[in-house]
């Protein structure tokens, strides 16, 4: 069995941390590119199936047959499943979202997962925040509802999935700080493996289609991407709380919509140029404001 993580030494992590979080969430990006390619030729239920197959050959591949017992008696079990649950919801709602909505569009949406998750740590875990960070969530929260429209009639429901799946993301960030603190980073990525593949397993008799073969690269391309970015973040996230690192995951939101464009000829319009940059400057503000600490009263 692989070492547990190590705990995170300090507040506001190492250049480690901060490359780790980096990579991840740009590889979610790209499999979330992956997958779009997969949903317009069939339906999300395969696209989120053969995401899961992948994931779960490449564990078995990589961890040695001794390891899974110990990697599935070892450690908080019904944490662990329950952590697993979050990454599933947040991946499934991506994924159905992407029928509907352009890839930049929906990962925008997204983006209000760190700010949530910095209110979170603040709930869940006791992490500081102060005035600025709660100014930083109220920006992204504008942000969504620019980009979102609900009182106007270029309003669409669809645009919920995203933003749902935004929800379940930070609490899989925090749920994420809280077991690799507990649990080996095989362990945590065992758990998210066989959830995701039993759950999404579940509805495909309903929704079959024979993958083609290139719709089994992609298959490929975005397992592989899922299953390191998950891997990354488990890493990150033992090594810095998950206010510092949540900024750093707007690296999806540049590759997402770069891919959107060069792939799917997707433009973003103005309203989610405009609150895209609201929940950037929220995540700028979070960066650099939220974790100072309050200064000392002088004392007249």
């Amino acid at each position: 069995m692989s070492p547990p993580l190590p705990k995170a030494t300090h507040s506001d992590g190492g250049l480690a941390a901060l490359a780790l979080a980096l990579a991840a969430f740009s590889l979610f990006a790209v499999g979330d590119a992956a997958s779009k390619l997969v949903v317009v030729e069939t339906n999300p239920v395969i696209a989120m199936w053969g995401r899961s197959v992948v994931f779960a050959a490449l564990f078995l591949f990589i961890l040695r047959p001794g390891e899974w017992r110990a990697a599935l008696t070892r450690g908080p079990v019904k944490l662990l499943l329950l952590r697993s649950i979050f990454p599933f919801l947040g991946g499934i709602c991506v994924i159905v979202a992407m029928a509907y909505v352009p890839l930049a569009q929906v990962t925008t949406i997204l983006f209000i997962a760190p700010l949530l998750s910095m209110a979170l740590g603040k709930f869940l875990l006791g992490e500081p925040v102060n005035r600025w960070g709660w100014l930083a969530v109220l920006l992204g929260f504008l942000g969504v509802l620019t980009i979102m429209r609900p009182f106007g009639s270029a309003f669409s429901w669809a645009l919920l999935i995203p933003a749902l799946g935004g929800l379940f993301a930070a609490t899989g960030q925090v749920m994420t700080r809280i077991v690799a603190q507990r649990a080996s980073s095989r362990a945590v990525l065992l758990y998210t493996m066989l959830v995701a593949l039993t759950l999404s397993s579940l509805p495909l008799p309903f929704f079959w289609q024979a993958p083609t073969g290139e719709q089994w690269l992609l298959f490929g391309l975005s397992g592989i991407c899922q299953a390191a970015g998950q891997f990354a973040m488990i890493a990150a996230y033992a090594r810095a709380t998950a206010s510092r690192l949540a900024p750093y995951s707007y690296a999806q939101l540049l590759t997402a919509t770069l891919l959107g464009f060069a792939i799917f000829g997707e433009v973003p319009d103005v309203f989610t140029v405009v609150g895209a940059a609201l929940i950037v400057a929220g995540g700028l503000i979070s960066l650099h404001l939220a974790g100072r600490p309050p200064k000392p009263r002088q004392r007249g």
